[in-house]
């Protein structure tokens, strides 16, 4: 009986140090450094992704548009359509001043083309954007808030 005494006596006796424990953490990486800069900074993170998710969008337009205005690349269009298409056209160009197109001009064909193009574009522009959403909220973004929270503060 006596040593189920000391063992249950053992067993109840717990140590405490007076010192807490000094754990040390080891440096975020991958997404878990992006996903903690995100949570100190989200309006940083959301306005510079919103931003480059719309650069993302413009930039390609006047790129696409030359090279399929530039090059032998030709839509499949069937022509009495682009005729009809720049009829109905003509009359805002001309109501706004500018001169009618032709009748057989492709130029609305490469723009609804271009369009088209930048909106299947659509996956690949997110994931631009969100990867270089951390560079430029840190080294561009940042520095700017940073600046005019200390004109304010003067």
């Amino acid at each position: 009986m006596s040593f189920l005494i000391r063992r249950l006596n053992k067993s109840a006796i717990r140590h405490y140090s007076a010192t807490p424990s000094t754990v040390e953490q080891k440096p975020l990486t991958g997404y878990r450094k992006y996903a903690q800069q995100f949570k100190s900074k989200p309006g940083s993170y959301m306005a510079t992704f919103a931003v480059l998710h719309e650069i993302t969008a413009i930039a390609p337009f006047p790129i696409v548009y030359l090279i399929l205005e530039n090059s032998e690349l030709k839509v499949p269009f069937p022509d009495n359509i682009i005729t009809e298409g720049n009829r109905f056209i003509n009359k805002a160009r001309v109501y706004y001043g500018y001169e009618p197109l032709e009748a057989d001009n492709r130029t609305m064909v490469h723009l609804v083309t271009t369009y088209g193009i930048v909106k299947a574009m659509l996956p690949l522009r997110l994931a631009a954007s969100v990867a270089m959403t951390p560079f430029f909220a840190e080294r561009l973004v940042s520095p700017i808030v940073t600046a005019i929270r200390r004109g304010i503060k003067k």
